[in-house]
């Protein structure tokens, strides 16, 4: 979603600070936002407003995930994402094995995510 994407690039472009998922933005920023990619209007998030406030836009992506109708990871695996996360043996080839079992557009947004993070 161009939301997802619109919002990582600039976080990881000018958002490197201290808590930029653990603080909040400022509320009228977020709606802002979140107005503009609701409309379907992609928003100038190099905006001098938005990257004094880098907080709203990490704040706006946390509410995209926690909004979605079934989480990222889904409640269906929730089990097999924590008995693989304690497996110290094999942790890495236990959560490769639950991520394949994700829905297509879930596995499709890990995998884009992961090789995101690869070509960076």
């Amino acid at each position: 979603p161009l939301l997802l994407k619109s919002c990582t690039d600039i976080i990881e472009e000018y958002g490197i600070v201290h808590g930029i998922y653990r603080l909040s933005g400022i509320t009228s920023n977020i709606q802002k936002l979140r107005l503009a990619f609701d409309e379907d209007r992609v928003p100038d998030l190099t905006d001098e407003c938005y990257l004094q406030d880098i907080h709203s836009i990490s704040s706006l992506l946390k509410m995209y995930f926690r909004e979605l109708p079934n989480p990222l990871l889904t409640y269906q695996l929730y089990d097999k994402f924590a008995a693989a996360v304690r497996d110290e043996d094999n942790k890495l080839l236990r959560i490769h094995d639950v991520v394949q079992q994700l829905p297509p557009p879930h596995y499709r947004l890990v995998l884009l995510t992961y090789c995101m993070n690869l070509v960076k």
